[in-house]
């Protein structure tokens, strides 16, 4: 299983001689939504209400645009990624992403919600391994202000028919596992993590499947079982391409990466049945 939580900025290929690319986080997301508007067959349910869960996943990362307009550097010189930044910081950032995205709907707000109180568990997990119990604290209670948001809406959206089957049951674990699996597939890619790996979706009936994601090529994967419509699916994301992963100063940081060029990476899916 990918275990992550989610950053101002990611690298891909960190380590390349040429350079890294610089993916902001909101074009992570967006690479996440494409994924999404692609999601459910006659073995993976598509999520219901679509233009909220979509909502969600295009979203939930909106608590970092700021930060993706002016990124900073770590004390190292490294531009910050996901495993570099503070846990203030971070859950700060989290707990806007949720309120700007209930802004726009309750039950998408929901849905972010839990899934960073699911990361929070993960990251105080991962803390108190380390010993780190000064961060922990914080952590754990984030989790808990996100299940009283949680609580909260559901008892707001209950008395809407709209959601009647979505707040609970298979309906809310297919969302909730859509908005988890298209974040982490994402973020595999974005900062070019290795492959193979597995990702947990929910079947038809409620059976919780293991996708494999393997390469098949140049930014070409292969999964197996296959929950996408059709046989193939393209997505992209936007980046900056620096010419150095570390840097002298901040000010040396911002203007490399004004003044570097764009590139779009595209990435391809096939259904372990097709070809090329």
């Amino acid at each position: 299983m990918v275990s992550s939580y989610n950053s101002g900025m990611f690298l891909y290929r960190e380590h390349d001689p040429s350079g890294p690319i610089a993916i902001p986080q909101a074009s992570h997301s967006w690479l996440a939504w494409q994924l999404a508007t692609h999601w459910g067959n006659r073995r993976f349910p598509r999520p219901v209400p679509r233009a909220e869960v979509e909502s969600a996943i295009l979203l939930h990362d909106v608590g970092w645009t700021e930060f993706a307009i002016a990124p900073s550097i770590d004390e190292l010189g490294r531009p910050r990624t996901f495993d570099r930044m503070p846990v203030a910081l971070h859950l700060q950032i989290w707990r806007q992403s949720v309120s700007r995205v209930a802004a726009h709907s309750r039950y998408s707000g929901l849905l972010v919600a839990t899934h960073f109180a699911a990361l929070a568990e993960r990251k105080t997990a991962d803390l108190l391994r380390r010993r780190e119990t000064a961060d922990a604290r914080p952590v754990q209670a984030f989790r808990a202000e996100m299940e009283r948001l949680q609580a909260g809406w559901m008892e707001e959206l209950k008395v809407d028919a709209r959601y009647e089957a979505s707040l609970s049951g298979l309906g809310r674990e297919t969302n909730q596992r859509v908005l988890s699996v298209c974040d982490q597939i994402a973020v595999v890619l974005c900062a070019d993590l290795p492959r193979p790996f597995l990702v947990e979706a929910v079947g038809q009936e409620g059976v919780h499947e293991e996708l494999a994601v393997s390469e098949a090529g140049e930014r070409t994967f292969k999964i197996r079982p296959w929950p996408f419509e059709g046989r193939r699916i393209k997505v992209h994301v936007e980046g900056r391409h620096l010419r150095t992963n570390v840097f002298e100063s901040q000010t040396a940081f911002d203007r490399a990466y004004r003044g570097a060029p764009s590139r779009r990476l595209a990435f391809t899916f096939l259904r372990t049945s097709a070809t090329g």
